[in-house]
Order: C-alpha cells, then sequence, then structure tokens
C-alpha cells in the first residue's frame, strides 16, 4: 500500500465534557498512531471537573494538540462544528474522550480514502469494553456502500468513533445540527451520503469504553426519539421509507422507552446479526444461482 503520510493531514477531534477520568488514556492512544501526520483537537465543552486544566497540560505536552474551551456548555453539536472549523487537515477523524484508536487506524483510513476518491466517508468496526476492562462484544457495520444505502434506514451505518470523513466534503453539509441531537452523527451520515459513497473497513478500528457515564447510556432515550425523527428527515429528503422501516422505528421508539439501554443494545447487536446473516445468505444464493446457469454450446458449422 502506498505510503500518504508525508501529504494528507488528519485532523482527530476530541469533544471534552467531564471527561478526566479516561481523556489521558484517549490521547495517548491517539499518539501511538502509526501514522504521524495529524493533529488532536481538544474541545472542551464548559467541564465541571478538572478537564480543562487536564487538557492544558496536554496541550503543553503533545506539539499537535490543539485546545479550546467554552466557558458555558453549548452542546455537543457546537464542539464538533467548531472543532472542523479550526482543523488543518483534509481528512476529519471522530474519537470520543473515552475511548481507545487502534494504532494502524489513521494509516488505514487515510489510504482508504486516498485510493477511492469517490468516497467521502470510511469507518470500521468496534470492540467494546466496560471500566475494568473486560471484554463486551465486537460489532460490525455494513461495509460497502451499496449495503449501507439499504440498512441506513433501519441502523446506524457508522460507529462514531471510528469513522474520518473529508473535510471538503463536510463543507458541502449543514453541519452537526443540534435539533437532532444525540443522533446528529446518524443524520450526518444522511448528509455525507448527498456528496459521495460511503464504507467501512472489514477491520477493528476502536475499542469503545461501556459505562454507564457513556453519552451513548446517558442519554439513552431522547437519542432513540432523536434517532427516529433523523429517520422521518430521511425518508422524506433522501430515500422514502416502507412499512417495515415505519414498523421497525415504532418498535425501536417503544422499546427505547420501556426497556434500559443495555438491554437495548443487547436487542440491537442480535438484530444486526441477523441482518448481516440474511445479507450474506442473499448474496450466496445469487452467487449460486449464476452458477448452475446451464452452459450454451456452439456447434461449428451450424
Amino acid at each position: 500500500m502506498k505510503n500518504f503520510r508525508k501529504t494528507s493531514k488528519v485532523s482527530v477531534i476530541i469533544p471534552v465534557y467531564n471527561g478526566a477520568s479516561y481523556l489521558v488514556e484517549t490521547v495517548e492512544s491517539v499518539q501511538k498512531s502509526t501514522y504521524k501526520n495529524f493533529e488532536i483537537i481538544l474541545v472542551d465543552d464548559g467541564s465541571k471537573d478538572k478537564s480543562k486544566g487536564l487538557c492544558h497540560r496536554l496541550e503543553k505536552k503533545y506539539k499537535n494538540v490543539n485546545f479550546y474551551w467554552f466557558k458555558k456548555n453549548r452542546g455537543l453539536t457546537s464542539s464538533l462544528n467548531y472543532a472542523v472549523k479550526k482543523a488543518k487537515g483534509e481528512f476529519i477523524a471522530r474519537i470520543n474522550q473515552d475511548d481507545i484508536m487502534m494504532p494502524n487506524r489513521l494509516k488505514e483510513q487515510v489510504n482508504f480514502l486516498k485510493e477511492n476518491p469517490e468516497y467521502v466517508v470510511v469507518g470500521g468496526d468496534i470492540t467494546l469494553f466496560d471500566e475494568n476492562y473486560r471484554f463486551v462484544d465486537n460489532i460490525s457495520f455494513p461495509k460497502s456502500d451499496s449495503d449501507i444505502r439499504n440498512q441506513w434506514l433501519l441502523m446506524s451505518p457508522y460507529a462514531d468513533p471510528t469513522v474520518m470523513y473529508r473535510k471538503d466534503a463536510y463543507l458541502k453539509t449543514k453541519g452537526y445540527q443540534k435539533y437532532f441531537w444525540p443522533a446528529d452523527d446518524v443524520h450526518m451520515w444522511y448528509q455525507l451520503g448527498q456528496v459521495g459513497k460511503l464504507a467501512n473497513l472489514n477491520k477493528i478500528l476502536t475499542r469503545v469504553r461501556w459505562h454507564n457515564k457513556a453519552g451513548s447510556i446517558a442519554s439513552h432515550k431522547i437519542q432513540i426519539e432523536k434517532t427516529f425523527e433523523v429517520h422521518v428527515w430521511a425518508s422524506k429528503n433522501i430515500q422514502e421509507a416502507n412499512f417495515y422501516h415505519w414498523i421497525f422505528w415504532y418498535s425501536q421508539l417503544i422499546a427505547g422507552k420501556l426497556f434500559p439501554p443495555r438491554f437495548n443494545w443487547f436487542i440491537y447487536r442480535r438484530i444486526r446479526e441477523i441482518q448481516n446473516f440474511l445479507r450474506d445468505l442473499t448474496k450466496t444464493a445469487k452467487l449460486n444461482k449464476v452458477s448452475i446457469q446451464p452452459k450454451r454450446y456452439s456447434v461449428s458449422g451450424v
């Protein structure tokens, strides 16, 4: 594979809010990247713990860390949009304040985007682990552009802390929309899908920490509601939903209100496994259909 690190800078964006517990570990995991042409942008969104001071120390320790902060909390969407505005990189990479980046992640993603200019976003698979570093699960995501578009009305096609996208593609969207928080990332994937092709690498790119203070757990119920609204928006503006989609959305909405987030995540993972199985089964059936087609022979002189 070609090495593009001399010509393509990556801006790794880490929004921070009361993230002192794990932030150093996250930043150090990025610093261990095998791809060296990157900057880290930390944006503290009015934290009430020691995050701000910690960010200052990280900026002093590492020359490639740039730190910004808001005096009052503005919300994740404001932090993300501000960070992208400040980014100097050709590519934007996302990771959360409590996750761990795999060493080869940036290199793999930069190479993919450089070799495939029609693609604007590339993510990957994740490993979930708990606050005691115990393995929870591996989660995979649809890989091809067609598979992503076939599934995105049902499931988010990306794990946000694995995503890398082109900054110029982001600038063609309306940015992260505060109204859709905390499903603003799902809305962003729909927007970027109108700019170019989408993909996920068949590799684990990020280890995601699964704990009660994680954003996806703390804001679970509102996330379910806003995800529903994002899908409705997409049905009106991008890809019309069918009856099955609507049944699934309402079922997910009801389950999100009735059951705790860990139970819903368990169901979510099982549904994704079933989807992947059915997708692979369909592909196998198509291949078998092609392979059993009768051969036609020509007879010389006829």
